[in-house]
């Protein structure tokens, strides 16, 4: 039996039609998805509301004067990993400086939480909540950490958990510090990402955060993605390195966050 897809994976697939196509109709996408006419139409308003494409009679087409990058994909966790390493290294030394001894904190996976995760063994007594099997071997090794695996199923990708396992566990917490990392930053559109069941878990990460770090390099600024997770404004401080532009700085410090430059 064929799993129902959540709106949010379809509206990627759609998206990524178009991206590939220029162009789709609404016949196009109803038999290709099975769904009514209507409720593709619905689809296609809901992608031009956030700026990605433009309806036209009878389908839509990619918007060509998008004001910033838009992002469809993710490279691989290790490829990821290999890329700004330095930068990242300064981003997860900067994060853990903001952590006290016995502090509870939250933390996904990802290429520059990876660099994160390295530096906690700096940090005495920590409470340790995350969803990543990626960074445990890491985590592991911190002798006094208490460790608390979210569970759930595993996205073979990113080796992140997901599902609702893995958002009922997260929301028994409430950890002093969520670490989240991300793939677009953009002053118009707030933080998003590429993968819609990852952007659940990174929500529900939001909502039970009393202290939102975003660690996220200097070529995740401009950038957007289908899916949102939260406001610029939603985090009290973003961790990033000096390749940012002066004129996204300045525009996030308006919003009240706190950015720290490493």
């Amino acid at each position: 039996m064929k799993r129902e897809l959540f709106r949010e994976e379809r509206l990627k697939m759609i998206l990524q039609i178009i991206d590939r196509q220029k162009s789709v109709t609404v016949d196009e996408l109803a038999n290709r998805f099975e769904k009514s006419a209507g409720s593709i139409r619905l689809d296609l308003s809901e992608l031009e509301k956030r700026g990605f494409i433009a309806r036209t009679h009878g389908g839509a087409i990619l918007v060509e004067n998008a004001p910033e990058d838009v992002i469809l994909h993710k490279k691989l966790l290790q490829i990821r990993e290999e890329t700004k390493t330095e930068e990242k290294q300064r981003i997860g030394k900067a994060v853990v400086d903001l952590i006290q001894d016995g502090d509870s904190i939250l933390i996904d996976g990802g290429s520059t939480t990876f660099f994160v995760s390295q530096f906690l063994h700096k940090k005495r007594n920590l409470k340790i909540i995350t969803t990543s099997v990626h960074l445990f071997p890491i985590i592991w090794q911190i002798p006094d950490a208490t460790i608390y695996l979210t569970g759930g199923v595993i996205h073979r990708d990113y080796e992140d958990s997901y599902g609702e396992i893995t958002l009922e566990s997260i929301n028994k917490f409430k950890p002093d510090h969520t670490i989240m990392g991300i793939d677009g930053v953009s002053c118009a559109y707030g933080f998003t990402t590429v993968d819609p069941v990852i952007a659940m878990v990174k929500r529900e990460m939001f909502n039970v955060s009393k202290n939102l770090i975003v660690a996220a390099d200097s070529s995740k600024f401009g950038k957007v993605c289908l899916l949102s997770v939260a406001d610029i404004k939603d985090a009290q401080v973003i961790v990033t390195d000096s390749g940012i532009s002066d004129e996204i700085v300045e525009k996030i410090r308006a919003q009240g966050v706190k950015l720290i430059i490493t």
